[in-house]
């Protein structure tokens, strides 16, 4: 399993750095961070789906993933991760449940390291807000019922990508400019490590991640 540890990159660079890992195919877990933040939208999405005069002013980036979902607020605290594994990689089910849950393992063990109650939970497809962070659908992993990692894949003839965060702060006034939402909503949906008295350094985080991202799909 490869494993990278990338400083701050731009919205393009990062998108762009994770489409070549797709491409290659090899068992890789990446784990990196964004300068300037980034509004990276879903595949499927357009900036008519955001405030994006909004975004411009505060000198963010806008991108679009490769992967789907809704739209994210990637700002500089976060730790963001990418894994990308060929479809035949030993354990890693078929299905887009079952993959997310595999891959998202290593998410639910890091939490859990630092002493968070993290779990898995699948929920149907009933929402369809912009953010994705408040969104009730698909498999994601909660801490007391509270959305703690995003994620979305994409898959090709030879792999499986998926994205995904761990939230360090939530941001809910810029996020609710950004994605027409409402800060109460995304209180009500979305937690952060400080919530929960997580205090630990972004590259601390990073490295804990990493490690057990890899060794959870070894």
């Amino acid at each position: 399993m490869r494993v990278l540890l990338d400083g701050p990159m731009s919205g393009a660079a990062n998108m762009a750095r994770d489409e070549a890992l797709l491409a290659e195919a090899a068992p890789t877990v990446r784990v990196y961070a964004w300068q300037p933040a980034c509004v990276s939208l879903g595949r499927a999405q357009t900036e008519a789906d955001i405030d994006a005069a909004a975004a411009r002013a505060w000198g963010m980036d806008i991108v679009r993933r490769g992967t789907g979902g809704g739209a994210i607020l990637h700002n500089e605290a976060e730790v963001t991760y990418a894994v990308v594994l060929p479809l035949d990689h030993p354990g890693l089910p078929r299905d887009i449940t079952g993959s997310f849950a595999h891959i998202s393992q290593g998410v639910v063990d890091t939490l859990r390291a630092l002493g968070l109650p993290a779990r898995i939970e699948s929920v149907a497809d009933n929402t369809r807000e912009t953010l994705c962070y408040v969104r009730k659908q698909g498999t994601n992993v909660t801490v007391d019922g509270r959305k703690i990692s995003g994620g979305a894949q994409r898959r090709t003839d030879k792999a499986v990508l998926q994205h995904g965060t761990l939230i360090i702060e939530r941001d809910e006034a810029r996020s609710a400019q950004l994605f027409g939402s409402d800060e109460a909503t995304i209180a009500a949906r979305v937690t952060s490590l400080p919530e929960h008295g997580v205090e630990v350094a972004r590259d601390k985080l990073a490295a804990l991640l990493a490690d057990h991202l890899a060794r959870a799909l070894a």
